[in-house]
């Protein structure tokens, strides 16, 4: 059986408070009813005291002038038992039996609990002695008589308004019980939806509420939750993605690696046919190029970045140098100018160097491209260089400037995930693929526009070889 939490805080809850409220009426009430009562018995008293006391004779016009200012009936009975004056008529059985009360010991010992039946009247009563007096009154016996409705009527005014105040209490304890009840639940129903939500795949966070409790931390700890599954949603169809990228792209690196090596056959072959050839710079660019789609495209089929070699010290100042040679002739077919900036000195990283030439190179192509889409003064830099201290360890920067427009706001923030270009001709996967060569040797890749060029840089740990030879061996 279902329980919701607002019947469980509501009814606990408001059983306490009513309990509590019920318990403190009837007790205030108690105490109002016998309060009520002695106020009365005190004015029965008072009543009786004034007629004993009073200094004229008890004849029937005074009895019936207390009667009207007290609502009580009087009947004065001689010694004998027998009715002298009275304020209400009694027949001969209610004489009789008024005449028998019994007697008080005195004035503070009077209390109207007998009992006479009068018709349907009912009333309450007490006999007193009274003594002989002024000659005209003789010694007796004094009734007095209450209706029981006026008595008990004195006494319910006094106990109503405080059943009437319990009854309110417990109506406002009611109403707050429900109120916060449903101040408690009303959210948690919200949180109950949002989780649905989220399971639904749907990821927006959920308004924080103003009031600072244990609801606004639940409901912070699911915002918290929902950002951790959108970034698990995020590198999962990364990974999907990649994936999908390994499978598809296996098959179409198994070919077009052939394509290449018989394309190098071909050209090979036809350098010992034709060995006087003016073209033989051509084609030995041409044989350059196809060797190193072969390599690329070998080390994609073998899904991991050491299939290109051991880690060796390289001097990137020459490897700068052959990575230009290779997009030169299309610079110059461009007339693009394309200016290189390096020290005299070397500068070496602990390195793959083929993996490495190829990140320059795909720099220097995405340079070519951009300049030639909408450059009105095309200019490609390249600089490579120490960086100076503090900077320890000490780093390699390599810098590829050019005067294209720069990547498109749309992809600026994903310019390194796979499949994400601004090109219409482009794949997404050059930039990405560089990343994870420049991270396997412990760098790090960036881009940023600055004096309306874009430049791509590539830091990497600078290799000292009398203090990392050791190093050298290890990554080897």
């Amino acid at each position: 059986m279902r329980w919701p939490i607002q019947v469980q805080l509501l009814g606990t809850m408001l059983a306490v408070l009513l309990a509590a409220i019920g318990l403190a009426t009837g007790a205030l009430a108690y105490v109002s009813y016998h309060h009520a009562r002695r106020v009365q018995e005190e004015n029965l008293r008072r009543t009786v005291k004034t007629l004993l006391e009073s200094a004229f004779p008890l004849t029937e016009r005074v009895l019936e002038q207390m009667s009207g200012l007290s609502g009580a009936e009087f009947v004065l009975f001689d010694s004998a038992g027998q009715k002298r004056i009275g304020t209400v008529e009694l027949p001969p059985f209610a004489q009789q039996t008024a005449a028998h009360f019994p007697l008080a010991e005195g004035v503070d010992s009077l209390d109207a609990k007998d009992r006479l039946q009068l018709g349907e009247q009912v009333y309450l009563g007490c006999r007193i002695r009274t003594p002989a007096r002024f000659g005209t009154d003789p010694p007796g016996s004094l009734v007095v008589l209450y209706r029981e409705d006026r008595w008990t009527a004195e006494a319910r005014r006094a106990v109503w308004p405080t059943l009437l105040a319990g009854a309110g209490a417990a109506l406002l304890a009611t109403v707050a019980a429900a109120l916060l009840a449903r101040r408690i639940v009303r959210p948690l129903h919200q949180l109950c939806e949002r989780t649905v939500a989220i399971a639904n795949g749907q990821r927006e966070p959920m308004p924080v509420p103003r009031r600072n409790d244990e609801l606004r931390d639940l409901v912070l700890s699911i915002n918290r939750m929902t950002e951790q599954l959108q970034a698990y949603e995020t590198e999962i169809r990364r990974h999907e993605r990649l994936r999908t990228l390994d499978q598809l792209g296996a098959c179409l690196a198994h070919q077009l690696r052939n394509a290449a090596t018989g394309a190098r056959m071909a050209i090979q072959l036809h350098q010992r046919s034709c060995p006087e050839s003016v073209e033989q710079e051509t084609l030995q660019m041409a044989l350059s190029q196809l060797h190193q789609m072969e390599s690329y495209l070998q080390r994609f089929l073998s899904h991991s970045d050491r299939s290109a070699g051991p880690y060796e010290p390289v001097d990137l100042g020459p490897l700068v140098e052959e990575a230009v040679g290779m997009v030169r002739p299309a610079c110059q077919h461009a007339q693009i100018p394309l200016e290189i900036r390096r020290p005299d000195t070397p500068v070496m990283v602990l390195a793959q160097k083929e993996p490495l030439r190829e990140v320059i190179v795909n720099l220097l192509w995405n340079a070519i491209r951009a300049v030639q889409s909408s450059s009105s003064s095309p200019q490609i830099e390249v600089k490579l260089d120490l960086l100076p201290p503090p900077a320890a360890p000490r780093q390699v920067l390599l810098e590829v400037r050019d005067t294209g427009p720069g990547p498109a706001p749309a992809v600026q923030d994903r310019l390194f995930e796979p499949f994400v270009t601004d090109r219409p001709e482009g794949t997404g996967l050059g930039l990405f693929m560089a990343q994870r060569v420049v991270q396997a040797h412990g760098g790090l890749i960036q881009w940023r526009r600055e004096d309306a060029m874009t430049c791509f840089s590539v830091q990497l740990p600078f290799f000292q070889r009398d203090l990392d030879h050791g190093a050298s061996a290890d990554r080897g």
